[in-house]
């Protein structure tokens, strides 16, 4: 009876674990946006690794001719949700985004919320 519950919790541990790992990698997110009159693409990409239950890594914002980067704050993973923050840092002042969600196989599904309360769905797919 010993060997099944260790048995089970070992199988149980090991799925928690490659759950995480499956965050493991690049993911590009791509929307439009609008700005006196002019519409660009706005490209995020999120290098993450799981470290136990803690998310780390960086991103880069690309629109336009800018682009910003920072390292990923406040990152946790526990099976397949996430959430993360990010800071983007720009003449007009600090940024910061939260985001939260699920691994979905090769995509990341969930919300980012902008500091302020602006939320808008968020997806973005593994490179």
């Amino acid at each position: 009876m010993k060997r099944a519950i260790t048995a089970c919790a070992c199988v149980i541990l090991l799925a928690g674990l490659c759950a995480a790992a499956a965050i493991d990698g690049k993911w590009v997110s791509e929307r439009k946006m609008e700005r006196d009159g002019e519409t660009f693409t706005i490209t995020q990409v999120f290098d993450l690794k799981a470290e136990g239950g803690k998310l780390v890594g960086g991103f880069t914002v690309t629109f336009g001719d800018r682009e910003f980067k920072a390292e990923i704050q406040e990152g946790k993973i526990e099976g397949s949700k996430f959430s993360f923050a990010t800071v983007m840092s720009t003449p007009n002042g600090d940024f910061k985004t939260v985001y939260e969600g699920s691994v979905e196989g090769d995509t990341l599904k969930g919300t980012a919320e902008r500091q302020g309360g602006q939320q808008r769905p968020f997806e973005a797919r593994r490179k």
